[in-house]
């Protein structure tokens, strides 16, 4: 794996413990299995994905590729989920929020928070966001659901290049099915 892309993903993590994220992104065929539907099942979360998607775990960091893409591709669509234990922290999810867009701005100079809404799928509320925002060069934009449930930070976050976002559907059946365990 590129270090750039190992920087990217364990960046992506730790911006979400301090606040924000982002991640990288790519144009991919959707694969024979593109309507069956796997579910993910981890020590503190499940969720459903589509069952062509690989995952790849990297300190604490599970990412989620659709079939034929390359994790050191720069372009490469990806879903990112992590859970956080918060030790005694008290923070909001708003006081989350701004302290991940102050760094998402050093890291990102042109991120923009786009939109900024409460979720709920029955299992955890929580936000979502959307942003753009350029890494190596390339504009991404960024679909973010965060919540806390037992003292846990959970997000689920989709990035692509700015130009070719074509998993959004893909997106929506993890965070519609998504539930802390």
């Amino acid at each position: 794996m590129k270090k750039g892309v190992i920087a990217a993903i364990i960046l992506a993590g730790v911006i979400l413990v301090v606040g924000g994220f982002l991640l990288f992104g790519k144009i991919s065929p959707e694969g024979n299995n593109a309507g069956e539907i796997k579910t993910i099942l981890h020590k503190d979360f499940r969720a459903s994905i589509n069952s062509d998607w690989e995952e790849i775990e990297v300190s604490g960091i599970n990412l989620y590729l659709p079939q034929n893409t390359s994790q050191e591709d720069d372009r490469a669509e990806a879903i990112v989920i992590i859970s956080t234990p918060l030790q005694g922290n008290n923070q909001t999810l708003d006081q989350i929020l701004e302290q991940g867009i102050e760094n998402s701005k050093i890291i990102m100079p042109d991120f923009e928070l786009t939109e900024n809404i409460n979720y709920n799928n029955g299992k955890i509320t929580g936000k979502e966001i959307k942003f753009t925002g350029t890494q190596q060069r390339i504009k991404r934009n960024g679909d973010q659901f965060f919540g806390i449930k037992n003292n846990i930070l959970y997000s689920v976050t989709y990035t692509c290049p700015s130009d070719s976002c074509n998993y959004d559907s893909v997106f929506r059946t993890v965070i519609e099915s998504f539930e802390p365990v």
